[in-house]
């Protein structure tokens, strides 16, 4: 194996990831319903309004899977996650949108990048890469929550898309790509950074295996980054890499973590046109 592989094994393989054979999933499906049933009501009132308002597609196995995959199966977290992600989907996206399927629309500043190449050659396996630009934020009025919270929203619609129906995804993660070089300090949102960290942190049903920021602009180290180490859980905290100097030096340093030149956008040095 190369030191490449190596790293990105190392990387990865931080966790063992069970036989999803029918009795097993069988099993899991009961436990978490029962796990869910044990939860105060206030807590899982959105999973119950969910279940009553939604088509059965949508709550249904599939649904459950994803979050009982994001936990690596340990039904109490699992559980969690999906009480405190219906309730803040229907605060994000209210109680007639939140019940129907969710579809990505246009939005340049983070875009989905899939690999699904499964040889030895594709270094991600079948993960998901996200690229996100904060300076193709269109902007929004910091005083104004509601267009805050559509930032939110547009965040939540971007990762259902990578992760719907993607089961290697679902089991494996994503990993995240920063390109803040061109950022204006005046995007700085404590709020938003806060919600947006929550939302990955504890009611998505992802799997975040790393953030990679970088070319940061000079005021990332100042204020960005203590933001990002409060409001973050220490297990995400620990998966935040950061990357400076030239283009050749960052290209180099996400090699080493099996992030390939072949699989990273233009913007960075990559070979993708987006």
């Amino acid at each position: 194996m190369s030191q490449a592989n190596l790293l990105h094994s190392v990387h990865w393989s931080t966790t063992y990831r069970p036989d999803e054979t029918p009795d097993f999933l069988l099993k899991s499906h009961r436990l978490l319903l029962d796990e869910i049933d044990k939860l105060p009501n206030e807590k899982k009132a959105g999973w119950l309004m969910a279940r009553e308002k939604c088509d059965p597609t949508l709550v249904g196995e599939d649904h459950r899977l994803m979050f009982l995959r994001c936990e690596l199966f340990n039904i109490e977290l699992a559980a969690q996650r999906i009480a405190n992600y219906w309730n803040r989907r229907i605060e994000l996206f209210g109680n007639d949108r939140a019940f129907k399927p969710l579809h990505l629309g246009e939005d340049g500043a983070i875009t989905p990048i899939n690999d699904n190449d499964d040889s030895d050659n594709g270094q991600f396996g079948g993960r998901a890469i996200l690229f996100a630009d904060p300076s193709r934020f269109a902007g929004y009025d910091k005083n104004n929550n509601d267009e805050r919270m559509g930032v939110v929203r547009a965040l939540w619609l971007i990762f259902h898309s990578v992760i719907m129906g993607n089961d290697l995804v679902q089991k494996l993660g994503v990993v995240v790509v920063v390109f803040p070089h061109h950022a204006k300090i005046s995007i700085i949102d404590r709020k938003l950074i806060k919600m947006n960290i929550e939302s990955l942190s504890g009611c998505l049903p992802i799997r975040v295996g790393g953030f990679h920021i970088c070319h940061p602009p000079w005021f990332f180290g100042k204020f960005v980054y203590p933001i990002m180490k409060v409001v973050m859980p220490s297990r995400m905290s620990k998966r935040i890499r950061v990357h400076v100097g030239s283009e050749e030096k960052v290209l180099e340093n996400l090699k080493q973590f099996g992030l390939e030149k072949k699989a990273l956008p233009s913007d960075i040095g990559g070979d993708i046109v987006l």
